[in-house]
Order: C-alpha cells, then structure tokens, then sequence
C-alpha cells in the first residue's frame, strides 16, 4: 500500500479466493509477524485479512489508506473490523472514531492515553471489544475507563497474567476463537 507521502507500507494479505467479497479485518501492531497462526484462522473463519505495522509518526495518516485498501480491495465495505495490538489498538480506536468504514474494533491492550476517551465519543455506538492482562496494569486501567463511557455493545476480557499485545494470543489460545465469536457476530462472514 502505498501511503499519503509515498512511503511504501509493507503488508500481509490473506483471502479465500472465490470471487466473494467477504467481511474485511485490518490488524495493527509493531510487526506483521506477530500475529502467529491468528490470521489463517481469520481467514477459514470466512474474513479477508489485511495485516500491517503502524508507524508511529504517522499512524492516523497511514490507517486511512490501510482502511480505504481493505474496503476498494477484495473486503466488503459494509463490513470491516479493525484489531489493534498495542500502539496498534490505540490507533485503531483513534482511527476508527474518525472512519465511519470502521464497523467494530478489538484493542489489545491499549494504553492510557487520555486522547482515547476523547476518541470514544466519536466511536461511539459502534460494537468494541477490549482484552488486557490484570498485571499489565496501566492497559487494563484503561480498558475499564474506555468501558465506562462506550455506549454501544462492549466485551471486555481481563486475563491474569497473559502477557501483552499480540503476546496475549500465544499465552490464551482462546482469545483467538473469542475474537472469531465476535467478529462473527459483529460483521458476519
């Protein structure tokens, strides 16, 4: 995907090629790697996954033209989630309230960034659903502040000890089929 300023922005893609425009999910983190076996089963569970990184500097800028690629590419537009891990969940909520392409959001471990509850007004009532450790105690502070003012649909998942971002997925196996669970019901497939 080629960004606003001409940076190239490398990515993964996963589709089932059948010529059906399916639900579209974008994922956020600090390497595309990180994810592990959760997009191929993103992927079997009927969705278009387009996986990418965030670059700090530019990361509202450059989730646009991530959210645009998925919806003018092979993903339905009616139907797109965004998960992000980590600085990935912050903008994923921070970039969702400001695209209305955006129809449901998972963060992993977002921090406490005060711009997020601002954020959350323009989500608003759209379905989100958030996941932290208990011992990653700054994030799951956040999540419970973020909970207390989502008027729409919300899950919340605590863990204990289960680690970080994307480190969440290989600690707690479940969280994977949690996030299919939701997704599906969310945006369908």
């Amino acid at each position: 995907i080629t960004a606003l300023d001409d940076t190239f922005l490398p990515g993964l893609f996963y589709q089932i090629e059948d010529g059906v425009r399916r639900p579209g999910v974008l994922l956020l983190g600090s390497n595309i790697n990180e994810w592990g076996d959760f997009p191929i089963r993103l992927q079997s569970a009927g969705f278009t996954v387009l996986i990418m990184t965030v670059r700090p500097d530019q990361a509202l800028l450059d989730f646009t033209v991530m959210l645009q690629a998925l919806a003018t590419g092979e993903a339905d537009p009616a139907s797109l989630a965004v998960i992000g891990a980590g600085a990935g969940a912050d903008t994923a909520l921070l970039g969702c309230a400001g695209e209305l392409l955006c129809d449901t959001a998972i963060l992993l471990s977002p921090s406490a960034n005060p711009a997020l509850l601002e954020a959350i007004n323009a989500y608003n009532p759209r379905p989100l659903m958030m996941v932290a450790s208990e011992n990653d105690t700054a994030s799951f502070a956040a999540v419970q502040a973020l909970q207390a003012a989502v008027s729409g649909e919300v899950l919340v998942q605590p863990f204990a000890r289960a680690g970080t971002g994307t480190e969440m997925l290989l600690n707690r196996p479940d969280l994977g089929d949690l996030m299919i669970q939701w997704l599906l019901r969310t945006i369908g497939s």
